[in-house]
C-alpha cells in the first residue's frame, strides 16, 4: 500500500506544485488549480483527471478507482491507495499534474 507520505512526496515534486488546504484536507495546486487531494480517511487520494481515463480506471478496477459524489460532474477520480498498484498512483499523479500545469512547462517536464 502506498503512504500518504509518498503521494506527498510525489505531489510536490513536480515543478511549481504548491501544497495548499482544502476544506481542511491537504491538496496539491498548480496555479491554485488542484490536481491532487488527500481525503480524510488518509488511504484514498482524488486526483483530476479526463473524462475519458475516468471511464476506463472505474470500469477497469471499481473497487479501487471511484468518480466521487461530490465531483460526479468535474474530472476528478478517487483513488484506494490500498488496492492500487503504486506505479499507476505514481503515474496518475503526473497525469493529474499534467491536466492542470501550463503546456509550456508540462512539454517542458515530460520531455525530460
Amino acid at each position: 500500500m502506498m503512504k500518504i507520505s509518498e503521494v506527498r512526496k510525489i505531489a510536490l515534486s513536480l515543478p511549481k506544485t504548491e501544497e495548499v488546504q482544502h476544506w481542511g484536507k491537504p491538496s496539491f495546486r498548480i496555479n491554485n488549480k488542484i490536481f491532487t487531494v488527500i481525503q480524510d480517511d488518509m488511504k484514498t487520494v482524488t486526483v483530476k483527471t479526463t473524462k475519458e481515463e475516468r471511464e476506463i480506471y472505474t470500469r477497469m478496477d471499481p473497487s479501487t478507482y471511484t468518480i466521487p459524489e461530490a465531483f460526479s460532474n468535474l474530472n476528478y477520480m478517487n483513488i484506494n491507495l490500498e488496492t492500487a498498484n503504486e506505479d499507476e498512483v505514481k503515474e496518475l499523479i503526473r497525469i493529474a499534474w499534467k491536466n492542470v500545469a501550463p503546456k509550456n512547462l508540462s512539454k517542458t517536464y515530460f520531455a525530460r
